[in-house]
């Protein structure tokens, strides 16, 4: 049965559409200029809805892919980790090792180094190599870089985490940022990366050609996402660094090598400086589960390629940062500059304390 023909009549002079079914006309009881409005608000709250119910989806049902398919079956495989010595580089190589990985630890202590390399060997069963390497001395890197591209061509390298980064030693303008703490953050965050990253590239592509895929994992944060004042140069390196990514993703999908940004907020780390963990603040070891068991997931990320925000707090910071435009990027803005400023209060308070007791003493 089709409905009969609906007619209107308007002294307004408006337009209705119609349209003829078997024969009737049916008249729309709305100008079409609201139907178009409603059918582009239609479509703004079906993307907010979908990217809503994925975002949800992707934190307790839908799994990421699993971090022992980038193994050979060959051979035994080699992940590669920067900062291994603390924090989320040291949990990263314990629970890539736990996957039995085979692991490359990168760091500045040779001592500390040495002593996780036991562990590793020993907890897990798996072998482990050492390179010494101070990612901000371009010498340092020339040396250890040579090093792990003479590995390179004995090893099967699967994995690579990118995970040394150094920030500013408390919030700081930048104009009152000193210059060497610049370099060490640049060469530290950008170029100890990038160099990294060339020398390994070529040995995922060519397992990859006939073999499994390969994984980069490079470790960004909230503060290259949402613009840190006091912390600009820090920022600026882990948003490019973003960039680097995902230009590096797009250039190496056909040639089955994964790469992913991975945006951490705060987690209890020697750079945080935060002891106790919470509800937004999570333990590395809790993050690094997080990120090896939502590989391939955006997660708070939504709507960015090749990025993910793993842990579930910060999913929904990430997520909600970007909800409502240059609204709730300003708002993210305004609250990280509060929160810099009051860390930079405290820290020079203390300062201060400890002045005054040395002069004491």
């Amino acid at each position: 049965m089709v409905a009969d023909t609906i007619h209107l009549q308007t002294s307004s002079g408006l337009v209705h559409p119609s349209v003829n079914v078997l024969g009737y006309e049916i008249v729309v009881d709305l100008p079409i200029h609201t139907l178009i409005l409603s059918a582009i608000g239609g479509a703004f709250v079906l993307r907010y809805a979908y990217s809503w119910l994925k975002l949800l989806a992707e934190l307790t049902i839908i799994p990421g892919i699993n971090v022992k398919s980038f193994q050979s079956r060959k051979t035994s495989t080699w992940a590669l980790v920067t900062g291994c010595t603390s924090g989320l580089g040291l949990e990263f190589a314990r629970q890539l090792a736990a996957k039995k990985y085979n692991i490359v630890l990168l760091g500045r202590r040779q001592e500390a180094l040495d002593d996780l390399a036991k562990e590793i060997e020993s907890k897990y069963g798996v072998q482990t190599k050492t390179v010494l390497v101070d990612m901000a001395q371009a010498e340092s890197r020339s040396t250890a870089f040579a090093q792990v591209e003479a590995l390179g061509k004995e090893l099967d390298f699967g994995v690579l985490i990118n995970n040394a980064g150094v920030s500013h030693e408390m919030p700081v303008t930048f104009a009152e940022t000193p210059l060497a703490e610049i370099d060490n953050i640049v060469q530290t965050n950008f170029l100890g990366t990038f160099h990294l990253t060339r020398v390994v590239l070529p040995f995922m592509i060519a397992r990859s050609k006939s073999g499994p895929k390969s994984l980069i994992l490079n470790i960004g944060s909230m503060d290259g996402r949402v613009p840190p004042t006091l912390l600009a140069v820090y920022g600026a390196t882990k948003g490019g660094l973003s960039v680097f990514s995902k230009a590096l993703a797009e250039e190496v999908r056909g040639q089955r090598v994964l790469v992913n940004a991975v945006t951490p907020a705060f987690v209890i780390s020697n750079m945080s400086k935060i002891r106790k963990s919470s509800l937004t603040v999570p333990t590395a070891k809790v993050f690094v589960h997080a990120t090896l068991t939502s590989i391939g997931l955006a997660r708070g990320a939504q709507g960015r390629p090749y990025e993910m925000t793993p842990f579930w707090a910060h999913a929904f910071m990430d997520y909600f940062v970007s909800l409502f435009g240059y609204a709730s990027e300003m708002a993210g803005i305004k609250i990280v500059d509060y929160v810099h400023k009051d860390l930079r209060r405290r820290v020079l308070r203390k300062r201060a304390r400890d002045a005054a007791k040395g002069k004491q003493e």
